[in-house]
């Protein structure tokens, strides 16, 4: 049973998030933060967190602000803008991802995640020099700047958003900076770019390699083809 947690940022967001621990004790865990992709919650990763804790990795589930239970700033509800007709098209997402970005201020997760691990690292059975995120198109962005405040052993980054979300300057400041392996993932076809994304931010990090797939695939879409890959790049960069 995951245990759910919650801290509070500076400006006011009640964050919410589910530990849990493999089977096996130990004294210190590796291990894994995943942040979901725009519009989703932390349950998008619920099989396959199931299948790291498996292999010995202690898992944390986050809701990134303004989704899921994560939606309370300063006591009031404050949760992203998304298309609520089911035959939504990409220009209705994207511009309901632009409002969100601004309405809760997306720019703000890298912190977010930040405070997340010094929590894990102050209060769990964590070991800190085996933290480990995985991201998804929207979290998949937002978790590179974190390497620029907390010491990551590896990314990966699944249909990364554009850098601008975060800012280029600081997207690129983490990649020319960060020599742990990153791993990014894409399909050549994706939807919103993140083919072209992904070889980008690949020119611009020291230690990165690329899977790119066929097709147009988004997202945690794209775990069966690749997960594989993602455990033996885990094992390989304990």
């Amino acid at each position: 049973m995951a245990k759910e947690i919650e801290i509070k940022t500076d400006d006011g967001f009640i964050l919410k998030g589910f530990l849990d621990y493999p089977t096996v004790k130990k004294e210190k865990y590796p291990v894994i933060v995943f942040a979901h992709q725009f519009g989703t919650t932390h349950r998008i990763w619920s099989e396959f967190a199931k299948e790291c804790r498996d292999r010995g990795y202690a898992t944390l589930l986050i809701d990134l602000r303004g989704h899921g239970l994560s939606i309370y700033q300063n006591g009031k509800e404050n949760k992203i803008v998304f298309p609520k007709n089911e035959n939504f098209s990409l220009i209705d997402l994207i511009a309901s991802f632009k409002k969100s970005a601004v309405k809760v201020n997306f720019k703000k997760i890298p912190d977010d995640i930040s405070l997340w691990i010094d929590y894990l690292l102050d209060n769990e059975k964590i070991d800190p020099d085996n933290v480990y995120l995985i991201g998804a198109s929207l979290g998949a962005i937002s978790i590179i700047p974190v390497v620029l405040t907390q010491d990551i052993k590896a990314l990966v980054s699944i249909s990364p958003g554009s850098p601008a979300i975060m800012g280029e300057e600081k997207v690129k400041l983490a990649l020319t900076s960060y020599e742990n392996p990153i791993l990014f993932i894409a399909s050549n076809e994706d939807p919103i770019g993140s083919g072209k994304v992904v070889l980008k931010l690949l020119k611009e990090s020291i230690n990165g390699q690329v899977i790119l797939l066929k097709g147009k695939g988004h997202g945690v879409i794209l775990l069966d083809k690749v997960k594989s890959y993602i455990f033996t790049f885990l094992e390989e960069n304990k």
